[in-house]
């Protein structure tokens, strides 16, 4: 019978056998996509977290609550039994907090890109997501499951069946949740010179926003994870990184050349901070010294005040 780790200063541990092995293995021979069984602990937290591809949990969760923070801002995450998070190849977030009942597992997927491109080739560059929490899709995990208990089990039915059930499962995401081009798809590793004008275009007029590399990435028609890939090869930097400097320079001429009346806080909200606390952190890091010494001309390292 399996038994479950004891977690220590951990967000999630595998589910493991008698024998202390996890109780899911992947064989050494196995190509598709990586699958864990993990526990859901009953009170823990986490922080700063990034895929770097798309990824799925299938869970059964126990009764309880969740909490997500991305981008400063914080959300009540719901939870829905047999329940998929789908999240795509960019997706991270700074925190993460549970509280639960006892007994709660999750499936983890994880779709490498060489193993997309396995299975549908000239679409993989297409194949990621948008995120989804608590999605009720039972097609999708009742075949996530089947080929965990196949792989489990040590493939009984042969590795060409879980390998059927791979492609299944693949085909059925990019059917259903796959980010769908919609405009042109560059051919030359970097964004085209139309695409690169919409892009700083967006940024500049929802520059308050919440925003997000899936917006970015759906206004060129390009997936999440592609557009990553050739934002970086064009602006020399991740989206995140250009955004927040955008952030930095308007909230720097805003404090010098607003009005007097208009505070700090409301400056930090106007340029896409959650909280003034948070916005003074970002620019006491990128520029030196606080927006209050900055406002006042005490610039730190760039003026005379030191």
């Amino acid at each position: 019978m399996a038994t479950q780790r004891k977690l220590i200063g951990t967000y999630r541990a595998q589910v493991v056998g008698p024998d202390g092995q996890p109780l899911l293995q992947c064989p050494d021979s196995w190509k598709g996509p990586v699958l864990e069984r993990l526990i859901i602990p009953t009170a823990a937290e986490c922080g700063p977290q990034f895929t770097g591809m798309p990824v799925l949990f299938a869970s059964q969760y126990s009764p309880g609550r969740r909490w997500y923070r991305c981008n400063g801002r914080t959300q009540e995450v719901p939870l829905v039994a047999p329940g998929v998070d789908i999240l795509g190849a960019t997706y991270e977030r700074d925190y993460e907090r549970w509280e639960c009942d006892p007994g709660g597992q999750t499936l983890c997927v994880r779709f490498h890109p060489s193993v997309v491109e396995r299975y549908i080739q000239e679409e993989a560059h297409h194949f990621d997501f948008c995120a989804k929490y608590s999605h009720r899709d039972d097609f999708l995990v009742n075949h996530l499951f089947a080929l965990a208990r196949e792989l489990e089990s040590g493939m009984p039915n042969g590795t060409l069946f879980a390998e059927g059930l791979s492609l299944m499962i693949v085909g059925w995401l990019s059917r259903h949740y796959s980010v769908k081009p919609s405009g042109e798809v560059p051919r030359s590793g970097v964004l085209s010179a139309r695409q690169q004008a919409r892009i700083r275009e967006y940024i500049d007029t929802f520059l308050e926003a919440e925003l997000t590399v899936e917006q970015m990435a759906a206004e060129v028609g390009i997936s999440p994870f592609y557009f990553s890939r050739l934002f970086r090869s064009s602006f020399g930097v991740t989206p995140h990184r250009y955004v927040l400097q955008m952030r930095i320079d308007r909230a720097s001429r805003l404090l010098l050349h607003a009005s007097g009346e208009r505070t700090i806080a409301d400056i930090a909200f106007a340029t896409g901070f959650a909280s003034q606390a948070h916005f003074t952190s970002v620019f006491k890091r990128h520029v030196g010294c606080s927006p209050a010494r900055w406002r006042a001309g005490k610039t730190g390292p760039y003026g005379d005040d030191g």
